[in-house]
């Protein structure tokens, strides 16, 4: 299964436990609010390893509220230790040749705030990582409630190589990268004055990185032998740019405590499901990191160890017939019509690009059907990137 989750919102998850057909309007008060998020990880993977600190918000209003001046530390269970330091509101990272997960040790983190308050979570092993046997796609039309017309796309799935334990779980974390293309080349420039545009598609072009933000869990529990077999992950759709020309999975694998996955696994029960608000009754994920002198305050997140190992896989643009449905620009009487605007065009919105159409001569579409990168991507074409 997957959910859509937006982590540092996390009173999403403390009050949605999906069940049938009562629909629950939670009363939210100050107490879910100022709430302490915690987020971050320790793998065998080399660092630096990120811990980001924010406070909770409600639904009504979704914030990321960043949280600095804490001092934060990683410890192992034989005495090594490491300061963060802090890379942005609300980011602290180890240094790229500080403290290392080594598998088979335990690590616990240490937060203090600058009124003196100290939360911490409890060790966790760093457990052996499970190998990944395979990553697939294999294209699919599903079923869509949203729309007159069944979603068409690319499923991925994932096979493990078998594990050491009869008892092992599973957290999948995804990372996507897709090439799209804007509608149209650009063919002038207005900076003061019109001209020629000299590299017509050198902005056409973009890649564009994402994590995904759904979660997926698996354990073996119950498995004659213990292997994950065509495990359904994301679904990647025609309804956007994303598999128009090419698209890259990268599957992060994390073998993980039987708490942590416990946690994950409730988060993804809780925004999982018909609507964001059927539920039973509120019901609060517990996190592993704690007040060290005040046990009872509520702290959000998760500190999570685990061993972790990864595939990328590459598919292209799905063969005919396949049907894409993400908006396309246009180039036509209205767009005409809008190039007697940059006249009137301030120093601080130039360049602005313009293209030509074979009936309406130079034309002026939105900016983002000319420039890519506009829609997030950037032109520069990332390393791992396989072919065109």
């Amino acid at each position: 299964m997957r959910i859509r989750f937006i982590f540092p919102v996390l009173l999403l998850l403390t009050i949605l436990l999906f069940s049938c057909v009562e629909k629950y309007w939670p009363e939210l008060d100050n107490n879910y609010q100022n709430i302490l998020v915690v987020e971050g990880m320790i793998t065998n993977g080399p660092g630096p390893y990120t811990i980001k600190l924010s406070l909770a918000t409600t639904v009504e209003n979704p914030q990321f509220i960043p949280q600095s001046g804490y001092t934060v530390s990683i410890t192992d269970d034989i005495g090594n230790s490491e300061v963060l330091y802090p890379s942005g509101p609300g980011l602290f990272l180890t240094s790229p040749t500080g403290i290392q997960g080594i598998i088979g040790r335990k690590y616990k983190i240490r937060i203090i705030s600058q009124t003196g308050n100290t939360y911490e979570s409890a060790f966790e092993e760093l457990k052996e990582p499970v190998g990944i046997d395979s990553v697939y796609a294999t294209f699919e039309i599903h079923e869509n409630n949203s729309a007159q017309y069944p979603a068409e796309g690319y499923q991925f799935y994932i096979n493990t190589k078998t594990a050491a334990s009869d008892s092992t779980f599973f957290l999948w974390k995804l990372e996507k990268c897709f090439k799209y293309k804007s509608d149209f080349k650009i063919k002038y420039m207005y900076s003061g004055t019109l001209e020629q545009f000299p590299h017509p598609d050198s902005l056409q072009y973009c890649w564009k990185t994402e994590n995904i933000r759904d979660i997926f869990t698996f354990n073996t529990l119950g498995l004659s032998t213990p292997v994950v077999r065509n495990f359904p992950l994301n679904y990647a759709t025609t309804d956007t740019r994303e598999i128009s020309i090419k698209y890259s999975l990268l599957v992060k694998q994390f073998t993980i405590s039987e708490k942590a996955y416990t946690f994950w696994n409730t988060v993804k029960e809780q925004n999982s499901a018909q609507d964001i608000l059927y539920t039973r009754q509120p019901y609060q994920v517990q996190g592993n990191v704690f007040n060290t002198e005040n046990p009872d305050e509520t702290v959000l997140g998760y500190f999570m160890v685990g061993g972790v190992s990864e595939k990328r896989v590459f598919v292209d643009r799905p063969l005919p017939p396949v049907h894409f449905r993400y908006p396309v620009c246009e180039a036509g009487e209205n767009e005409a019509a809008k190039v007697a605007d940059i006249y009137r065009s301030n120093a601080d919105e130039w360049p602005i690009f313009l293209t030509t159409s074979p009936e309406w001569g130079i034309v002026l579409p939105n900016q983002d059907c000319l420039d890519c990168r506009l829609k997030g991507g950037t032109i520069e074409k990332p390393d791992f990137w396989i072919g065109y």
